[in-house]
């Protein structure tokens, strides 16, 4: 009897000792693992990659429900040649007084990106929030991407789209005083069929910035692209501007805005008005402007819808003030 009390005794010591020294072995396995990942933190955080941002930013789904937009993440992914540098100017300005800063994306002319681009451009601007800690604006020619695809929250979009004819005078115009053939006149002249701009190679379209990186956004006159550059609109863009209405535009970005422009309209009467009033539009012959509305035909319902839904807010903002 003597001898079973001992041996179970013996075994239960042997049992004992073994379990705590495996809780202290997993213990420190898990300290060695934890000081392992913050020293991978410092160091992924002074160069940026896809997987370091995958790993400290958390997504959608970690952060549990949360609207699709950030209020305080603000992209102008403007389109070329419709007075963005306005705006671009005013967000540099008004920086300091509203506590935010604005970055300017480098991408030279790329607009159009493979999904891999997309999403490396996604976590490069989510890497600079993480940094900076404070509200923030960026800008960057480049089709509108849905954040989302890569479980990241959407910016605040804004643009700002002028006339499609004007848009090409603009471009052609740069293009005269580099030495090169106004290449629109001569071949709408000519009756020529390289005018059609098709998918969108010839003329960078106005729709691709909102509608996306999907082929069809990129056809001239697709109804699929004007659809879902009209839904992006409503989604994601409070503030869609026109530049023949610019003062109605900085009017409503202010309203609907006011963390970033507040003050925006004040400062471009004291700063910027008379150097853009002053700005001439370059001519065209009549028959020119009108091949080219019969073949923008997309393009011109857009803008127009654009500007209807510009002045609709207008009215919602005066009824607004008036309410009070």
């Amino acid at each position: 009897m003597r001898r079973r009390l001992k041996t179970q005794w013996m075994w239960l010591t042997v049992f004992i000792t073994v379990s705590f020294s495996g809780t202290f072995l997993l213990r420190g396995n898990h300290v060695r693992e934890f000081q392992s990942n913050r020293t991978t933190g410092r160091t992924t955080e002074s160069s940026f990659s896809l997987a370091s941002m995958k790993h400290v930013t958390k997504s959608l789904a970690e952060l549990g429900k949360m609207d699709d937009v950030n209020r305080h993440f603000l992209f102008l992914n403007h389109v070329p040649k419709c007075g963005s540098e306005i705006l671009i100017l005013l967000l540099q300005k008004l920086q300091g007084s509203n506590n935010y800063r604005h970055v300017r994306l480098t991408g030279g002319n790329k607009r159009y990106l493979m999904r891999s681009q997309q999403e490396a451009l996604v976590f490069e601007m989510y890497d600079i929030i993480r940094k900076e800690a404070i509200p923030l604006s960026f800008d960057r020619h480049v089709y509108f991407i849905n954040f989302t695809k890569f479980d990241r929250q959407l910016p605040t979009y804004i643009n700002l789209i002028r006339d499609p004819v004007d848009k090409i005078l603009s471009r052609t115009s740069y293009n005269d005083r580099l030495g090169k053939k106004d290449f629109y006149s001569k071949c709408l002249m000519r009756k020529k069929n390289n005018c059609n701009f098709k998918n969108g190679k010839t003329y960078d379209l106005t729709i691709p910035y909102f509608c996306g990186h999907d082929p069809r956004c990129m056809m001239l006159n697709n109804d699929w692209a004007l659809q879902t550059a009209k839904a992006n609109v409503e989604k994601y863009y409070p503030v869609v501007g026109v530049l023949e209405e610019l003062n109605v535009t900085l009017e409503i970005l202010e309203y609907k805005i006011p963390y970033f422009f507040k003050g925006i309209q004040d400062l471009y009467k004291k700063d910027l008005l008379k150097v853009y009033r002053n700005k001439k539009k370059p001519k065209i012959l009549k028959i020119v402007q009108k091949k080219l509305k019969e073949t923008l035909v997309k393009e011109y319902e857009f803008y127009e819808w654009i500007k209807s839904r510009l002045f609709r807010q207008l009215q919602i903002m005066y009824g607004d003030h008036n309410s009070h």
